[in-house]
């Protein structure tokens, strides 16, 4: 044989093998699965504190006198009569009026159907699918700003869940003649399928 038949030969054993290395190192690799899930982001429903239509949505927003133990207060249903202000629609003014130099909370009650929030492999329910976002720059409450979630407890058709803002522990005060404007309220469920 000739080197050059040599040569190739041998070149062509060593492409084949390097080729080998190649595919098993590929194919050694972990697979690596995705999960595909499904989100429902419904609107918020200016209903009051009734059943929206068999729907994921808002029952209310309060001003609410500072609770310190906002886990425990926030964990049944609230008084419209004890709230400063309150509202049972959405994109309104409130009833009532918040005295300044009085600390507060920002509490808002919304329903979650089972049909949303919901793990339907495993058949559980997940607080970690459902979140609200509140705005109001007049108490430095900065865009989108996530409310913390107190479960209250469920019916046939919903979980409950209050959210609040008590500015970290401290609660809110205005002063006399001042007022303040919530801007935007945005409350999301995913549905995990």
């Amino acid at each position: 044989m000739n080197g050059k038949k040599i040569g190739l030969i041998f070149g062509a054993i060593l492409a084949i093998a390097v080729s080998g290395l190649f595919f098993s190192y590929i194919a050694s690799q972990p697979m690596v699965e995705n999960t595909i899930m499904e989100q429902r982001i419904p609107t918020l429903i200016p209903v009051g504190d009734a059943n929206p239509g068999d729907n994921s949505g808002f029952f209310y927003f309060m001003v609410y006198p500072h609770q310190e133990d906002p886990a425990t207060a926030y964990s049944v249903n609230l008084s419209n009569a004890t709230a400063y202000e309150y509202s049972d629609v959405g994109n309104t003014s409130a009833t009532g009026e918040t005295p300044y130099s009085t600390t507060f909370d920002i509490v808002i009650k919304c329903g979650v159907t089972n049909e949303d929030g919901y793990w339907t492999g495993n058949q559980s329910r997940n607080a970690d699918y459902n979140w609200c976002l509140i705005t109001c720059a007049d108490l430095s409450i900065s865009a989108d700003t996530n409310m913390t979630e107190v479960f209250i407890g469920n019916s046939t058709t919903y979980a409950y869940y209050h959210y609040y803002m008590n500015n970290g522990g401290a609660g809110y005060t205005i002063t006399e003649g001042q007022s303040f404007n919530v801007t935007s309220v945005k409350f999301y469920v995913q549905r995990i399928v």
